[in-house]
């Protein structure tokens, strides 16, 4: 019977009752603060979801300006403008580069 009562003091002694106490702080502890850490992480990555989406929306409104500017660009009456300041005049009668007349 000796040994048994032996055995079970080493198993409670007052030691292992103080590391089981401090293992259970531990777990509440960290138990506690990770909901918050959770929480501000959430927080970041919103943050910056919100920041990519803002960059997002002002790239789509520069592609829609230059897509607006190319269009503008593009259209018959601003090459007809274009041609006309330009001295080319789409609507003027061609003019004949060749000589009349043969070789001699």
């Amino acid at each position: 019977m000796s040994e048994s009562t032996n055995t079970a003091r080493v198993f409670y002694s007052n030691r292992t009752i103080v590391r089981g106490f401090v293992v259970v702080l531990l777990m509440v502890g960290f138990d506690a603060m990770l909901p918050l850490y959770m929480q501000n992480r959430l927080d970041r990555l919103y943050q910056k979801s919100h920041k990519m989406s803002v960059q997002i929306g002002d790239l789509e409104r520069q592609i829609l300006l230059q897509d607006v500017e190319i269009s503008k660009l593009s259209s018959l009456d601003n090459l007809v403008d274009f041609a006309e300041e330009s001295g080319y005049g789409w609507n003027a009668v061609p003019t004949k580069v060749r000589l009349s007349g043969g070789v001699k």
